[in-house]
Parts: structure tokens; sequence; C-alpha cells
């Protein structure tokens, strides 16, 4: 059975409210009223009898489906046996990563239900739209607010948000970023599109979106923009690297990466806290001669050799990843599941509470769930990646957009401490359905 026009609208909508609540502090209600409509329209879709499109696929024989089978196993194996605390590392397994499960079959759920078996551009093509708008809705807010507060004093305050702050704002914005550029990317190959507007608009959506990336002032989020673009124009080179289009294939490396280099000079130039960002890193690393990390108000903040105090960010950052490896050297089948292994550590070792995160989101997985975690991770993340680009070499540009999103929160979950609570709910959601949207039956996708 087909998908009616409001089951599609229905299903968009509700996508769309869920990516625009998910990072508004205070929304967590609201946000779980939202899924658990999607999962009580999919309920009344089974319920009618409205088979899935594509019914036969059996995508548990994909690689990574498997994959992400064998890291949950270990999860549960490693809490049982090793872990710290096992009450609070079971209730954080079970609300954090199996909800996150959960919400990333929700999506593939949605997508499914709502593709049609019998037509191309079918409605689950238009729900990447919605979210797409939803996201971009934060990059207006926030440009909005800025342009008010500039009117208003007279000075123009990068960074000034409408809510939260830099490290919230900036996760909905570099995944707007992934999905704008991964879009502009299929026309330009002349693959169609992703998104339904004009050219002309999915310029001017990315244009904006790139001007918000730097006037959210996150540093990391600006790296991670940059190693997006960076891995895109290799992609488009490799695309075109045919005798007959290596000039056209040049031609995209370069504009991309020239677009990505102007984005990090702009950051530099805007970011006064690049100044005294490598001589931080440096006086970070002797964690034993400087404790300040350890404790600000007790031990004497680090000063430069130019007089300078050690930039607060940089300084902090480094010197948790360095006490974080410290930690899965002593311990590495990992302390237990939890956003708080890196607190447990430092309680642990250095008798220290109030700690939760090294503020590297791969550093505190690893630390929570070993080497063997960390491989399992790594191994899915591979995959994941590999079955994008497999389907984007045949033909399908939304392998193309299921890559640029995954490598989006990879890189931001290297470099901050982002591999939990809404962020990561956030992008198992989009992943779920674009996953659906690379692996579905060619019938399905659109011409």
């Amino acid at each position: 059975m087909k998908p009616t026009h409001v089951q599609c609208l229905t299903g968009a909508t509700l996508l769309a409210g869920v990516f625009f609540v998910f990072p508004i502090p205070h929304t967590v209600a609201v946000r779980n009223l939202l899924l658990l409509a999607l999962i009580g329209m999919l309920l009344v879709m089974w319920r009618r009898g409205e088979t899935a499109a594509g019914g036969g696929v059996a995508v548990y024989r994909n690689m990574e489906i498997p994959a992400l089978g064998a890291l949950t196993l270990w999860m549960f194996v490693q809490t049982s046996l090793w872990a710290v605390d096992k009450a609070f590392s079971f209730g954080d397994l079970i609300e954090e990563w199996l909800g996150t499960l959960l919400v990333a079959w929700v999506g593939y759920a949605v997508a499914r239900r709502l593709s049609k078996t019998d037509a191309p551009n079918c409605c689950a093509d238009r729900l990447p739209a919605w979210i797409a708008l939803a996201l971009f809705v934060h990059t207006g807010w926030m440009l909005a607010y800025q342009a008010v507060r500039w009117a208003q004093t007279g000075h123009y305050a990068l960074g000034s948000m409408p809510y939260g702050d830099y490290a919230v704002l900036s996760t909905p914005i570099n995944m707007a970023f992934a999905l704008l550029a991964a879009d502009l990317a299929v026309r330009w190959l002349g693959d169609g599109k992703l998104f339904p507007w004009s050219d002309r608009a999915a310029r001017l959506l990315l244009f904006v979106t790139t001007v918000a990336v730097i006037a959210v002032r996150a540093r990391n989020g600006v790296i991670t923009v940059f190693a997006v673009l960076a891995m895109l124009a290799l992609l488009l080179a490799w695309r075109k690297r045919g005798l007959r289009q290596s000039r056209r294939g040049m031609l995209a490396f370069l504009t991309v990466l020239m677009l990505a280099t102007s984005l990090l000079a702009a950051n530099l130039l805007a970011d006064r806290r690049w100044a005294t960002f490598f001589g931080s890193v440096t006086m970070a690393q002797d964690t034993a001669g400087h404790k300040a990390w350890l404790d600000d108000p007790q031990y004497p903040w680090p000063m430069l050799d130019a007089g300078q105090a050690a930039d607060h960010s940089a300084y902090m950052r480094i010197a948790w990843a360095k006490v974080a490896l410290d930690g899965i050297a002593s311990r590495p089948l990992g302390y237990g599941y939890g956003l708080g292994g890196f607190g447990r550590y430092i309680e642990a070792e250095y008798g220290r509470k109030g700690f939760v995160s090294s503020h590297s989101g791969l550093l505190d997985f690893t630390l929570a769930n070993g080497l063997p975690g960390l491989a399992l991770l790594l191994a899915l993340c591979f995959l994941l990646f590999r079955r994008g680009w497999l389907a984007w070499s045949a033909g399908n540009p939304w392998g193309l957009a299921l890559m640029l999103t995954l490598a989006n929160y990879f890189v931001r979950i290297v470099l901050d401490g982002h591999f939990g609570s809404f962020r990561l709910k956030m992008v198992a959601l989009l992943l779920g359905i674009l996953y659906w949207l690379t692996v579905r039956p060619a019938a399905n996708r659109e011409a």
C-alpha cells in the first residue's frame, strides 16, 4: 500500500519538529512526545497492513548491522565483567545506548514505511529536506539574533547565542552544512539533486550556513567543517578521475579546498584565541608540572613564555586528553559504559570529583568501553562509510549525504565530548533515514 499524502506530511512534520527541538535546552519532554508520535504512526501503519517498501531487503546481511550488534554485545559483556560501577553503567547503557539504537530504528523505519514501491521521488526522499530546513532554522535564528544585537549595541558580537552556548548551537549548524554541501555537490556532478529547491536556493542556503559556522565561534566546529570539505574535495576529484573528466575533477577539488581554506582562515582572523593556541597545547602536555587542569583555583594558571596566560579551552582539552590516554593505558578493557568514565578515572586516580568528560567523545568512549570497544566502533564507522561510498559509486546520491554526515560527527567526537546525549540521538536518527535511502532497492530510488 502506498503511503498517503497525509502520512507523508505527518511524518515529515514530526521529524522536522524533532530536529528543531533537539538542541534547544529544556525541551526533552517535547522531543520525546514527537518521537512517540512517530512510533505511534508506525504502529498505525503496521496495524493497517501497510507493508514497508522493499520488504524483501535483508539489511541484516549487510556487514554494518552485525558490527553494530557486536559492539552492543561487547558493551554488555564489558559492563557485566569489568565495570567499576555496574549499576550506573547498566543504567547509562540502557538509557543512552539502547535509547540511541531505538531512535536510529525509528528513522530507518519511518523512511522505509514512507517509501512508495512503484514510483520515483517518493516521500522518503523528501524527509531529509525537511530535516535540513529544520536545522537551518537554527542558523537563521542565530544570525538574526546577532544582527539585532549589532543594531542595538553597534558592535557585532561573534559567538553571541539566542540560547545555550556555541557548543550546543554548532551541532545543528554543522549537520545542516554537511547535508547542504552534499546536495550542492550532487547537483554539480549532474546526478540530480537531493533537495527540491532550485540551484540558486541551494547555493544561498550553503553560503548562509558557512557564515554561521564562523559566526558561532566554535573552533572545533570550523575544524570539523574544514575536514568535511577536504574529504569532499578528494571524493569529487576521485569521482571525476577519468581522462576526459580530470580537468573538471581538479576544478572541483581546488574549488572545495579553497572554500575550506578560506573558512579556516576567516576563523583564524576572527577568533583571538588562536594566538595562544599552540603555546597552550605545549604547556598542557606537562600534566605533572602544571596541574591547573585538575583544580583551577588551587593550582596556578600556566603562563606562556610571552607572558600571556594559556588559552583556557586549548589547555584544558589537551591536558584532559593526555590524562584520558593515561587512563586507557592503565585499564585497557574500560571502566564501564557511561559518559562519566573520565570522571570515575579522575576520582580513582586523583581523588577528585566533579569531572565528567575529557572533552573528546572518542576518548570518553574508549575509556568507558576499552580498546575492544574502540576497535568495534571504528569498524562500524568504516563499514557505514563504505556503504555510502558503494552506493554513491553506483549512482545513488544519498550515499554522499551518508558519508558527509558520518564524517562530520566522527571528526567532531574526536575534538569534543559529543558522544552521547541529544547529539548522538540526533545523528542516529538522521543516519537511520540516510541508511535506508542508501540501501533500498534500486527500483525505489529517484531515476
